[in-house]
């Protein structure tokens, strides 16, 4: 797995990758919607609001894999 660390703005809301597939990882780019609609998977982007100004290290077991795939297709 990719840990990301990413730092939040309180009362800010943002959407983090679920697919692996987003260009702005671990930020969501919408790629779900692409995937969701050729393979039939259900992928939405996870939403996260804080309260306060925080950092956060993030991971995906999707991010690896996904982006590891996308590499060999090239």
């Amino acid at each position: 797995m990719t840990d990301k660390v990413i730092s939040l703005e309180a009362g800010k809301q943002y959407s983090i990758c679920t697919c692996g597939q987003s260009k702005k990882l671990p930020f969501c780019d919408n790629s779900h919607s692409q995937i969701n609609e050729e393979k039939g998977t259900n992928y939405h982007s996870l939403k996260i609001c804080s309260p306060i100004n925080i950092e956060l290290t993030i991971n995906s077991k999707n991010w690896h894999k996904l982006r590891k795939l996308s590499s060999l297709r090239a």
